[in-house]
């Protein structure tokens, strides 16, 4: 097994798979360690929907069908748009970065990048997409909670050799996974996850985006 620390340092996002499946009884262990995540009066309001096969890819046809339609995105809970500077430019460089590891000129005609972007409605080629999500009638503070149960599923994840990259896009079309999925109208989608075992040659996996120094957020008292 992978050291704690080793794994927090090597974890990426990977947005290339092998086609190779990944079973239910993996994919449920690991549910199951990231279920020991912290979240506030131990509310534990994660839910989980967990897609593949058949299921996975109609679902993947039709939110791609409307981001290539440009249906506007209602996602449960809206997406950032303003940015403090420091941020809207971590965001702009990890943007072309990473459309360099492609090949790609993020400055160019469009379609190439366009491409890229429809690529996220399709899970990456991932054999599974999973969901995160929570109660409709929680407060915002729970977002939290999920998140810390979404790091503790990556780390997992990647403990156990598969890959996983977070998602915003395709949540920006939260009926649509409800209905297919059979998920309550009383719960909001807040976050997709893409499942697989990573493809280590593919080039965009070989990517990895940078990180603030530490002295730049961290803010000492009394040492």
């Amino acid at each position: 097994m992978m050291e704690f620390f080793d794994c927090i340092e090597t974890r990426r996002s990977y947005r290339a798979f092998t086609p190779e499946h990944v079973s239910q009884e993996t994919l449920e262990n690991i549910c199951k360690a990231a279920n020991r995540s912290p979240s506030y009066m131990n509310t534990q309001p994660w839910e989980v929907f967990v897609a593949a096969g058949a299921q996975k890819t109609a679902l993947a046809a039709q939110l791609r069908e409307l981001a290539e339609a440009d249906e506007p995105a209602r996602p449960d809970l809206p997406f950032p748009t303003n940015f403090p500077k420091a941020m809207a430019d971590r965001a702009e460089t990890h943007r072309t970065d990473r459309a360099e590891a492609l090949d790609l000129d993020p400055h160019g005609d469009g379609k190439q990048m366009r491409m890229n972007f429809l690529a996220n409605f399709d899970f990456y080629g991932a054999p599974c997409v999973l969901f995160v999500g929570m109660p409709k009638s929680f407060s915002p503070w729970s977002v939290f909670d999920l998140g810390a149960f979404t790091n503790g599923l990556l780390l997992a994840l990647h403990a156990e050799g598969l890959g996983g990259v977070p998602q915003a896009m395709p949540v920006g079309y939260p009926d649509v996974i409800r209905r297919e999925l059979g998920v309550s109208d009383d719960t909001l989608i807040v976050l997709a996850v893409s499942i697989g075992y990573p493809d280590h040659d593919a080039a965009i996996n070989r990517y990895r985006s940078t990180r603030k120094a530490p002295d730049t957020f961290i803010h000492w008292y009394g040492f």
